[in-house]
């Protein structure tokens, strides 16, 4: 199987079994071996026991699919210096640069990896964060301000309940389309928000704001009830807020890992692999330079690619039906790469699946907004 054999997690349906049956023969510890997807909802991990079938599924994962160009380049190389090595049988290096020069890529990529995934992270946690926000600002509007201004209020969870897809637009630079919900909750306006993706969300807050200000005209009681008014500016503050955890995706998303470090860890490991075959022909057996060379080159090719990738920690997941949120804004018709590298994975592969996360607080603030409470006249 590979991940495209897997529904994705966030499906309308959740799936029914937490693991996938391989077809590899043997057992281990009196169980066969499976290979288990990690689920959200369960908290599911990978666990130590996997390790036989992620090995056996190498060469149909994402990253290999990824490296292979650069991979096969150092094993034709590698093969050439081993014939070369038939004719000239002194053509070789010492060992001694690379084994002093290993510490120093190892640091490189170690710190590039771990760059990339401190804004994983970091988005991770702004997404989280814009989902206590909604919450919070759902439950607040429908038990203290909806009672007075039941207009204004049922607006204003309408809009709150764009805002997310607003996020997750801005989030994917544009590469997702506002679906219909969502853009006709917006003021008329020609811009374009594909070149300008941070403009949906800033003017859904807008309007919640105005939509807040409503409720207040609407309310006969927020005059003089100081409760409800402290409720009022408190709404204001968490709009505020949303408006913040936008800025904080944006920058994540427009401020990359400088990249003369990214060129020059680069440069760094292809003179490494590309000459490692050089000074191995010398110190091992010809025939274990090319495997050598390849594992190699997997390990650390694989560890500088898994930092290009989670750097734009945002993924767009793929959707079905009513919230398939995807749509072709190249001129030659082709999907943008940070949206077919989401139809090519499952969520959390490479990515935060911001499409998901935009669906589950859009249907968390729907079934507040639809919540029937019982409200004391008196």
């Amino acid at each position: 199987p590979t991940s495209q054999d897997v529904d994705p997690l966030l499906s309308a349906a959740p799936p029914t079994s937490l693991t996938a049956t391989v077809a590899v023969s043997g057992e281990q510890d009196g169980a066969s071996i499976r290979w288990r997807r990690p689920q959200l909802d369960s908290g599911l991990r990978y666990s130590s026991n996997d390790w036989l079938i992620n090995l056996l599924l190498t060469p149909t994962s994402y990253i290999m699919r990824r490296v292979r160009f650069h991979l096969l380049t150092n094993v034709v190389g590698c093969i050439g210096i081993i014939l070369l090595h038939e004719k000239y049988p002194r053509i070789g290096i010492p060992m001694t640069g690379h084994s002093l020069l290993a510490s120093s890529l190892g640091l490189l990529l170690s710190y590039r990896t771990n760059s990339a995934y401190a804004r994983f992270w970091e988005g991770r946690g702004h997404w989280t964060g814009t989902k206590a926000t909604c919450r919070n600002l759902a439950m607040m509007m429908k038990t203290h301000i909806g009672p007075s201004s039941p207009k204004a209020t049922e607006k204003f969870m309408e809009l709150l309940a764009a805002y997310p897809i607003c996020l997750m637009h801005l989030c994917l630079g544009g590469s997702a389309r506002l679906p219909e919900y969502a853009s006709k909750l917006l003021p008329k306006t020609d811009m374009d928000y594909q070149d300008n993706p941070t403009w949906p969300g800033m003017l859904i807050c807008t309007e919640m704001q105005k939509t807040l200000h409503e409720a207040e005209r609407e309310s006969k009681t927020a005059k003089w009830n100081l409760i409800e008014s402290a409720h009022h500016s408190a709404a204001a503050h968490m709009i505020d807020g949303l408006i913040t955890k936008m800025a904080n995706c944006e920058k994540i998303l427009r401020t990359p890992v400088p990249w003369s470090y990214s060129r020059h860890t680069s440069r760094f490991l292809s003179l490494w692999i590309g000459t490692l075959p050089l000074a191995l022909i010398g110190t091992v057996n010809k025939w274990l330079v090319l495997p050598i060379t390849v594992a190699a080159g997997y390990a650390m090719l694989g560890i500088e690619e898994i930092g290009h990738l989670i750097e734009q920690p945002f993924m767009g997941d793929k959707q079905e039906g009513e919230n398939s949120l995807f749509v072709s804004v190249d001129e030659d018709g082709e999907a943008s790469d940070i949206i077919t590298r989401g139809r090519k994975t499952q969520p959390y592969d490479i990515g935060i699946p911001v499409c998901s996360l935009a669906l589950q607080i859009r249907r968390e603030v729907e079934g507040i907004a639809s919540l029937e409470l019982e409200h004391d006249d008196h």
